[in-house]
Parts: C-alpha cells; structure tokens; sequence
C-alpha cells in the first residue's frame, strides 16, 4: 500500500523543480546582448533553493542551449561553438558561479546524471566553455571529493592531467604563474578553498624526469628527491649495509628501551649512565631521538617500575632504586649522563638531527620541557637554523616546533638572535609586540621564510593557525616581513596583504609604511592597490593621493595591468597630474591591441554605467567618478580612433565605431570625434551650438515661455530634419551639463531652470538615459540643504512632474527618505504617500496601466522586456542597484561621494570643459554676469 505523505512529496517536489525549470527556460528565452547581466542575475537567484535549485538551474540551460548535441557535432564535424545561442560565454559565466559554491561536485553530477562523467568529457566540455587551467583544476578537485568512487578516481586523473600538462614545461615563468594563479582561484572560491592543500600535495607527487624543475623544486617533497640516490644504497656493500642496519637498530632501539623503562631509569646518574653505556658511543643522532622521546613522554607516563628492575637485573646490575616518587624525566641526571658519557657531543648537530621520524611535540608543556633540557646542556642560543633553515623530511614534527615556538614566553624560546632581523622595526609599532610577542618571533625573517615554504607545500591551514596572533596584535609588523620573503607562488604574502594592506591604506599615518612597503616589494604595493579598486572604485581618489604623495605615480603606471593603469591615469589627468593623449599614444605605440582593447573596455563601462550596460563583473562606479571618468570620454576617442588603423584589428575598429555610435546618443559634442576635421564640420558644430545657446537666451530673458520651449523641443525631437534634431540633442545636454553651476543662478533664472527641467521629464521630452540623469539630478538637488539653491530648484522641478511619480513608486520611496522635505514641503510629502497608497491598495490600477500603456518609457506594471529595461536603468542611476548576497558595503568616501553630486566649481568646470569641449553655454553665462551688474 502505498504511503500518502511519501506521494504528496514526491508530488510536491516534482511540481517544485517543473515551476522551477520553466521560470528559468522563460528567463533564457528573453535573454539578449542588452540584458544579460540582469537574466544572469535573476537567475543566479535560484542558487538559493540549495542544491536542488542549483542541480535545475545548470540542467535547464545546458537542455535550452542543446549543449550535449551541439558538443558532439564539434567534436565529429569541426567548428566551435561561438554560434551557440545563447553565447556559451553566458553559459560559462553560470557554470563559473555554481563552480565556487561548496556543493558543486554534487550539482555537476546530478545535473550530468544521464551522461557518464570521463576524463574526455571534462576535457571537451571545459574547452567548450573556454574555462582556464585554474577553473579545471578546480573542477577535478571538487570531482575527487565526490562520494561515488568511479567520479573521485576521475577528478583525480583529471586534475593530475592538468597539473601535468601545467608543469610540462617547468623553466617557464608562465607555469608559475599559472599555478600561483590557480591557488589563489582555489583560495578565494568559498566551495574550493579546502582543496589547496590537496592541489599542493598533487604538486608534489609530479616526479620529475631527469632534474627538479625550477618551478617545483620548492613544492616536491624531500624524500622524493632522496629516491633518486636509491642506486647508491643498492651498490654499497653487504658489509655496509649490515653497518647501516646495526646503527638504525641502535638509534631506534636507545629511545625506544628508555620510554619502556621508564622515568625510573634517571633517578640517579649511575643508573642513567648504566644504561646508555650499553649503547655507547652515544652520536648526536642518538641523543637527538633520546631527547625527542624524552619531550613527549615527560608526563602521565605509566609506571614502568617492574619493567626497570627487570631490566637491570638481566643486565646483571645492582640497581634496586625505587622510582614510583618520580612524576617525570629527570632531567639534570640526563643531561649530566650524556656529558659524563660523551663529553664531546656537539648540540648544535644534536638539534640539527631533529627532524626523524617520531619526532613531534604533542603540546605545549612538551615544547618547554625539551627546551629546559637544551637550557641545561648548552649555554648557546638555540640554532634557529635547525628549525628554520629548511623544510624538514617530518614537516608535522616541524610544524609542531613552530607552533608553539612562535608564542613562547622569551624566557623559554626567543627568536632574537635570528640571523635574518626586519630592519624596519624601529619606525613600526613594536610596541605591538607585547602580549607575551617579547620573543621577537614576528620580526626573524627566517621564520617568515619557513613558515611561507611550509604553505606552498600543503600546511597552508597549520600556517594560517599560527598567523592569527600577529594578524590581530602586530599585522603591520608581520606585513613588513613577509613583504621580503619570495617563494614559488607568493601564497602567504598575497593572504596576508590582502588582509593588512588595507588597513594600512585607510590609517592617516600609513604613508611612511606604504613608501617602504614600495622601496621593498613594489609587487606587493601595486597587487594591493589593484585589489582596493576592485573592492570599490572610489578607492582610487585616495590611491592617487598617495602615488603623488609618494612619488610614485610614474613608475606605478608602468608596472600596473592595464584595467587599473587605465583608470588611474584617466583619473590623474583630469587634476592634471600627467598628460592623458601623449600617455594613451606612448602606451598604445609600445602594447599595441592589448592596450586597445582595455581601452575600449574602460570605455564601454563609463559610457553605459549610468544604464546599467555592463557585466556583472564590471566595477560599480560612484556617481561623481562617472561624470569625472567621462570628461577624458573625448581624448580616448580621438586617440583610439588615430590608432586605430595603425595598432588595432579590424574587430576592435569595427567596435570602436560602434562606441562611437552610441557616444553620441549620451553627447552629441562627440559625433565629431576621430572623423575627419574640416572647417565645414567645425562651423557645423559651431552653429549648433550658436543656435541652441540663443534659445537659452531667450528662455532666460523671458522671451520665450517654457510651454513655448516645450513644444518646441518635442517638434525638434520628432523632425525629419537632422539639424533641429542636433539641436533638441545639444540644449538637453547643455541644460544637464549646467547642473553643478545652478547654485551660481539668480533666484528668477534658477526658477525658469527647474519648471524647464520639471517639464522635459513631465510631457516625456527625456527617456532612456536622459530620464534615468533628469531624475537622478532632481533627486540629488532635494537631498542638498533645505536652505540651498539646489534644494529650491529640485522641489520646483518635482512640482511640475508631480502626476508621473505614480509611474515609478521606487523613486517615490527615494524621496520620502529625504528628511527635511517632510518639514519644508509637507504638501509634496503628502501627495507622495497618497500616491503610494492608492498603489498599494490597487485603487489605481488602472490609471497605472493607462499610464503604463501610453507611456513606453516607465509605469510600474510590466510593459514589454525593452521598456522594462529602460526603467530599470532608471533606478540603478540613482544608486539602488539590487545588493547580491555577500557583497560588501561601499566605503565611507565612496558613499560621500555619491550623495557630493557633480565635481567642481564654476572655474575648475570651464577648465576641465575648454580643454574638450567647447564652453558650455559660455554666451549665457555672460548674460548673467551683466544681469548682476545690472542688478546691483
């Protein structure tokens, strides 16, 4: 009989996964160049639901792109699969973000049930996506923890293939970088940060052929190397070898008959030296495994006391002492013995022979009890160099070492006589090092250089324990040191800088550290500069701030990757710190279509920013860093476009013309840009400017009403006539570039701006992108002072569109958290919430949809794909782009700046405009000027 509730879930949860898989088909089928980054954001959504919700989201697009068919054509027929709609690229931007989940090894199977899962599979469906060798080994690695047996062995296979192929060419610099690149993939992946140890590990087992390569010999394990000296052990003698064995016997068997005995066999010295006579001559590599199983056998020891009179009287000696009052190994008579019996023993090379086997102290009283023994056989410091010189064959002996080397009280262990000092001490906070740190541990670069080598070779997770301390007591201190420590792969200096750089950024008394950080490791300063910006791009006002402090500005841009020298130099020009046209020549002259290309990335980013045109991991612009990125928009065109046949494929010409295009639709001042120049198309320009500036004219002397502007501007805009169009084109871009110079208004002439500003937007003269600013700007006018002239010309130009907020009740919600126009225009807060309410309550449905149906440009039901769009940009303009799930809040500065406006005055404004643009309604600001003089 079959059971209801099992019926009803299973029910259930076949309608779950049909709801599912049909909302995502329907979300693919509306999938366009102009909305991916939104559908790839819906859709990353259903990550959400968990592992099941993952399983459909990667089977459905993988069944609507009829991937597996498509795949198996390549491989039988050639081709690739860049005719695939949609773009496989759009494909391997979801298989990424499911790859850095913690359950992807259980999505991909599921989601690949029907298929069998071969190492020919997970080649050609990578090569499909175009993954990268880090993405793949990513995928083995997360494959080879899969629970069903056949799928780990070939995640294995995989990933060694890979690593293979990685390293198989082992003098190349490209190699290293590669794996430096692939474990910081896996470090930074939430779902593959547990496998870099493994991935190290794997590393390791790549024995080399004929020598170590260059760029494993840090990474191979010792005993690896050890094995190709095998065919000198098999050639040495019988005789030899029996040598060798008597003396493995004798080292093994020392230590091993004291822990039998007993702490009993040190109660006095002339039964401690009885015993280790019977293995005289005691070597340095004997004393060393003694004192090694001394240390971890100091206490809770069984009482072996019969065992010990056993022992002495099949020897034939004397010795009847009780030793049940002993606790531990007493080690004065020890130590004593030895001297007595080996008076020449040298222990330094007995701690030099620490690292056997067996050797590992299990905590921290262990550690002090072994030290207390050297403390009472030698005066010397302890040679650092045994513990730090080199990673040890037992690397867990050696970590156990460390561990509780680097936190002991100074008086037990202290690293202050290590060979290898950071010489920056003195002008650091060693102040920090307190909190029992007197042990100068964090300031031996030795030990810093271990502790970097035992990362690489797969203790990453043992080091990090032993980091926490300094990280959180002394993290400038620790940063400085590990900045001059180099390895293979950088592993513990990229974490730690990633951690500490920061912070030293943000302190005000940082700068002297970021100069010697510079003058020591300029790599480290310029990785942790490049990840500040990617964090968040209103970071780069305070990284120019400190090239020009430092001096550095020069030499940072020629070592910085192009996406951050870009913005860095687009940024410096415009305060005049470096000459943007001849810096864009040099660099496109010498990296040719690298450089282009990023470029004319940077370009479509600050060109389509404000309608949200950009990939998902394209970096989020504040505001006021857009209108200043966009005033060098003019420079990078006519350099490009002068380079363009010189330095560029035709595919970059071919996008160059079409940024080109659509450059003009934000700003007609650009639609001469990289064409030919001829006086013709100067006087052109000339004249339409001329002419849009005397309608100005009129519209501020009183001349010409506002309703008259109106209807003339949408008889522009809808003309035939390309030159009235330019000319609706060119006063709308003119009355928004005006915008940081209304506070400078008089009273009458800022009133006839704001009703004009109010109008466009209220009878739909502005839309798409120019809707998305006008609202924006009179959003940012009412956040200004209620006392402002900013403020008095936003709630003016609210006034006049007041009938088409009900479009758009987001921006509505905006308004109503400005607080002070609750206290000055009470009214306008009022009309706003009945507004809000009718919404909520469905009385104006219809009036919406009405509006919705006549209105292409906004409503708030669901017009067609296109227009929703449209709003959508709308509202990203004005700072409320959705929040993914663990995204970090913006800095204090970058969100300072978004509530700033638009940069500068009036003169730094005609400044930065002459050396572009021609002077933005220069005829007009001098009829003001006569205007004051009139009026006083």
């Amino acid at each position: 009989m079959n059971n209801p509730s099992m019926d009803r879930s299973h029910t259930s949860t076949m309608q779950f996964s049909s709801l599912v898989s049909s909302q995502i088909r329907s979300l693919l089928q509306t999938l366009s160049d102009s909305n991916s980054d939104s559908v790839f954001q819906e859709l990353c959504q259903f990550v959400e639901y968990g592992s099941e919700g993952s399983i459909l989201l990667l089977q459905t697009c993988l069944d609507h792109m009829n991937f597996f068919d498509k795949l198996d054509h390549m491989n039988f027929h050639g081709g690739d699969m860049h005719n695939m709609q949609p773009k496989p690229d759009f494909l391997a931007a979801i298989f990424r973000y499911l790859l850095g989940k913690p359950n992807f090894s259980t999505v991909f199977c599921e989601a690949l049930r029907r298929l069998v899962i071969s190492e020919g599979f997970l080649g050609e469906f990578c090569s499909a996506l175009q993954l990268s060798v880090s993405e793949k080994i990513g995928i083995g690695l997360a494959l080879a923890d899969s629970e069903s047996l056949d799928i780990r062995t070939t995640g294995q296979n995989f990933c060694m293939g890979q690593i293979e192929e990685l390293c198989g060419n082992p003098a190349s610099f490209h190699s290293a970088e590669q794996i430096q690149n692939t474990i910081m993939f896996l470090h930074r992946s939430e779902g593959l940060s547990k496998h870099v140890d493994p991935f190290m590990q794997m590393l390791s087992l790549m024995e080399p052929k004929e020598r170590t390569p260059i760029i494993l010999a840090p990474l191979l394990a010792d005993d690896l190397c050890d094995a190709r000296n095998l065919d000198l052990f098999y050639g040495c003698s019988e005789n030899e070898f029996d040598a060798i064995l008597a003396e493995m016997e004798s080292e093994t068997s020392m230590a091993d008959i004291m822990r039998e005995l007993g702490y009993g066999c040190t109660l006095n010295a002339s039964d401690c030296k009885e015993v280790l006579s019977l293995f005289l001559p005691l070597t340095e590599v004997t004393i060393s495994r003694i004192l090694s199983t001394i240390a971890r056998t100091h206490a809770s020891l069984e009482d072996n006391q019969n065992s010990c009179s056993t022992f002495f009287s099949a020897i034939g000696s004397s010795a009847t002492s009780d030793s049940s009052s002993l606790s531990s190994w007493n080690v004065e008579v020890l130590v004593d013995s030895i001297k007595q019996l080996a008076p020449g023993t040298n222990w330094v090379l007995v701690m030099e022979n620490l690292d056997h086997e067996g050797f590992y102290f299990p905590n921290e009283e262990a550690f002090s009890f072994f030290m207390s023994i050297y403390a009472h056989a030698c005066q010397d410091p302890f040679p650092l160099h045994a513990v730090c010189g080199s990673v040890w064959k037992n690397v867990d002996g050696q970590l156990s070492f460390l561990r509780y080397a680097v936190s002991a009280p100074a008086e037990v262990f202290t690293f202050a006589h290590s060979v290898r000092q950071l010489a920056y001490s003195d002008a650091l906070n060693v102040h920090a090092l307190a909190h029992g740190q007197a042990n100068h541990a964090w300031l031996s670069l030795d030990v810093l250089e271990v502790l970097c080598q035992l990362a690489e070779r797969g203790h990453v997770g043992s080091v990090r324990q032993m980091l926490e301390f300094p990280l959180k007591h002394c993290p400038e201190i620790l940063l400085f040191g590990i900045a001059q420590i180099n390895t293979a792969y950088n592993l513990l200096q990229c974490e730690v800088s990633s951690t500490v750089f920061p912070m030293i950024v943000g302190n005000t008394m940082g700068i002297d550290m970021i100069l010697h950080l510079w003058r020591s490791n300029p790599k480290l300063v310029l990785r942790g500069l490049v990840d500040l910006i990617k964090t968040d791009q209103g970071n780069i006002v305070r990284i120019l701030d400190i090239c020009q402090e430092l001096k550095i500005l020069s030499s940072l841009l020629e070592q910085a990757p192009f996406f951050f020298s870009i913005r860095l130099a687009a940024f410096a020009s415009q305060k005049e710190y470096i000459i943007l046209e001849k810096w864009l020549n040099d660099n496109l002259s010498t990296y040719k279509d690298a450089f282009f290309e990023e470029c004319l990335k940077f370009l479509k980013e600050i060109q389509f920013d404000v309608a949200d045109d950009v990939s998902a991991n394209s970096f989020q612009h504040s505001d006021a860093l857009v209108n200043l990125y966009a005033e060098t928009r003019t420079v990078f065109l006519k350099v490009l476009h002068a380079n363009s046949e010189q330095n560029s494929s035709d595919k970059f010409s071919e996008e160059l013309k079409k940024l080109h295009r659509a450059s003009m639709h934000v700003s007609p001042r650009l639609q001469n840009v990289g064409g030919p120049v001829s006086s013709t198309s100067d006087g052109y320009v000339d004249d339409i400017d001329a002419e849009a500036n005397s309608y100005f004219h009129q519209i501020f002397s009183g001349q010409l009403t506002i309703d008259a502007t109106v209807q003339m501007l949408a008889r522009f805009k809808e003309s035939s006539e390309e030159r009235e169009q330019s000319i609706f084109e060119c006063m709308i871009q003119n009355l928004f570039d005006e915008y940081k110079f209304f506070p400078k208004y008089p009273e009458k002439q800022l009133k006839i701006a704001a009703v004009l500003l109010g109008s466009l937007i209220k009878h739909q003269l502005v839309t798409h992108l120019t809707l998305g600013i006008a609202l924006r700007s009179v959003l940012d006018a009412l956040r200004k002072p209620s006392d402002s002239k900013l403020f008095a010309l936003g709630t003016k130009a609210l006034e006049q569109f007041l009938d088409r907020l009900v479009e758009w009740p987001q921006y509505c919600n905006h308004i109503l958290q400005i607080s002070h126009l609750r206290g000055t225009h009470p009214e306008l807060v009022a009309f706003i919430e009945r507004a809000l309410a009718r919404i909520s309550s469905g009385h104006s449905e219809s009036n919406v949809g009405n509006s919705a149906s006549t209105d292409p440009h906004g409503g708030s039901t669901l017009p067609s794909l296109e227009n929703a769009e449209v709003v959508d940009s709308s509202w990203q303009l004005l700072g409320t782009r959705p929040t993914q799930p663990g995204q970090l809040l913006s800095s204090p500065f970058h969100m300072q700046q978004r509530h700033q406006g638009f940069l500068g005055d009036r003169h730094k404004g005609s400044a930065t405009s002459i050396s572009h643009t021609k002077p933005l309604l220069a005829s007009l600001w001098a009829f003001f000027e006569c205007f004051r003089k009139r009026c006083s």
